[in-house]
């Protein structure tokens, strides 16, 4: 659900009823990439996300073709891949100085894909992301990512391959 221009210019001058507004618009969509982003960071990701959305709505562009949920929706994407990217360092050092726990396998399909997605490549995870809870199409998909439309493609017909043989494996080896 895409706000009414005049929304868009209230939030952007910072009304409150209308930067609320913004947020009850898009907070399934940006929770349900962060999730599929940052694991169990989703929470954390989105509100962090909309701290920076508030802040820099008035960079939004209205004249340009790309919608506020593309906008709000690149953000999430940036703020999961620098969370990502903190918490990497951060591995790396325990992993230096101290012991590291390994997961517990997942239980059931649902857990299995959750940690499949996880575990595709940050640029296939992403345009998955994007596509599926994000809801938005290839050109809008390509625009955040700063790639051609057949970029998106490709990235998301490995990750569709990727993630059926994943959960074929699973069947497999429960059956």
């Amino acid at each position: 659900m895409e706000l009414s221009a005049p929304q868009i210019e209230r939030a952007r001058r910072g009304e409150p009823a209308a930067r609320a507004a913004v947020i009850r618009a898009y907070q399934d969509r940006v929770y349900a990439v962060c999730r599929a982003l940052a694991g169990d960071e989703a929470y954390d990701c989105a509100q962090d996300t909309f701290v920076k959305v508030l802040t820099q709505l008035d960079r939004f562009d209205p004249s340009r073709p790309s919608p506020l949920g593309a906008f709000i929706l690149r953000i999430a994407r940036n703020t999961c891949i620098d969370r990502a990217r903190t918490a990497k360092l951060q591995r790396e050092l325990l992993a230096q100085h101290a012991v590291v726990l390994e997961p517990t396998p997942p239980d059931d399909r649902a857990e299995v894909l959750r940690a499949a997605i996880l575990a595709l490549p940050v640029d296939q995870r992403s345009a998955t992301a994007l596509r599926i809870w994000g809801e938005l199409d290839y050109d809008e998909i390509a625009e955040i990512e700063g790639v051609p439309v057949g970029t998106i493609r490709s990235r998301l017909a490995r990750a569709r391959a990727t993630l059926a043989a994943a959960v074929a494996g699973e069947i497999a080896h429960a059956g």
